[in-house]
């Protein structure tokens, strides 16, 4: 599956607007954070970058973990960077503007990148790859988290009772991103998907905190009109299937965990 469908300018604007509410809803970017964040090397760094800092919530962390190392926060949403900027009392942190496609540091230069649900926005993601290969130092690392394809799944089918639009944003496979890690440089050292269902009492709930976060249909087929009363009504009728015996509505996702480092520090067992 392509993510070239994706929308970059509605991507940064949609989460600039976001900015503000982010946090108050993010508890389930909170959740693959807080995991990402045990999946980072013990080892000492120099250099570190927050790839898709949003509103910078682990910035702190990822200082206090390294404290001797220059921490960047880097987010593709201009909004989104000056609020992380504004909000974060740590001065010593840094924050720059820029596509994960095109990275603004020297080659070689970075130590450890850490990414949790970021670059499953990214338009190319062999280009994204080889901008990680080529910033990392020699032995550099890369974790990540990202959604794969099935996320939203009951989303996306309640949506295809009505019609044949794209109304859910589109996902990558595993596949392809084992497919663009190869012949970069880089190496697999963890590559696995676990699913995590949320639930919630209403389609409208997970619907707004979509909306919230800034999260919503960003592709660049996403519908354009206003969609009417009657096929909202047929939609929430069609979600309404997937209701489970404790009375709640899942939202499922199929999220990516991911560590890559140089392909000679990689050992083969």
């Amino acid at each position: 599956m392509s993510v070239e469908r994706i929308d970059k300018k509605a991507i940064a604007k949609s989460f600039g607007k976001a900015a503000c509410h982010y946090d108050s809803v993010a508890h389930f970017q909170c959740w693959v954070g807080d995991q990402l964040l045990t999946k980072i090397p013990a080892r000492s760094a120099k250099t570190i970058v927050d790839l898709g800092c949003g509103t910078g919530f682990y910035m702190p962390e990822l200082q206090s973990r390294f404290p001797e190392a220059s921490v960047y926060g880097l987010d593709l949403s201009e909004d989104m960077v000056r609020f992380a900027r504004d909000s974060r009392s740590n001065t010593s942190l840094n924050w720059l503007v820029g596509d994960a496609e095109s990275l603004p540091f020297q080659t070689g230069s970075v130590d450890v990148i850490f990414s949790s649900l970021s670059i499953q926005w990214c338009g190319n993601l062999q280009a994204l790859f080889l901008e990680i290969s080529r910033v990392l130092s020699k032995d550099g690392v890369f974790v990540f988290s990202s959604l794969v394809d099935g996320s939203l799944s009951e989303l996306k089918q309640a949506w295809s009772a009505v019609d044949d639009q794209q109304h859910v944003n589109a996902f990558a496979q595993k596949q392809d991103y084992q497919q663009a890690i190869t012949g970069t440089g880089l190496a697999i050292s963890t590559l696995d998907v676990e699913e995590k269902v949320l639930r919630y009492q209403r389609v409208k709930d997970l619907t707004q905190e979509l909306k919230t976060l800034g999260a919503h249909n960003m592709t660049s087929h996403r519908p354009s009109k206003m969609t009417g009363k009657s096929r909202i009504r047929k939609f929430l009728s069609a979600y309404e299937t997937f209701r489970q015996e404790d009375g709640l509505l899942p939202a499922s996702y199929q999220v990516l965990w991911g560590v890559v480092r140089e392909a000679e520090l990689v050992k083969i067992t």
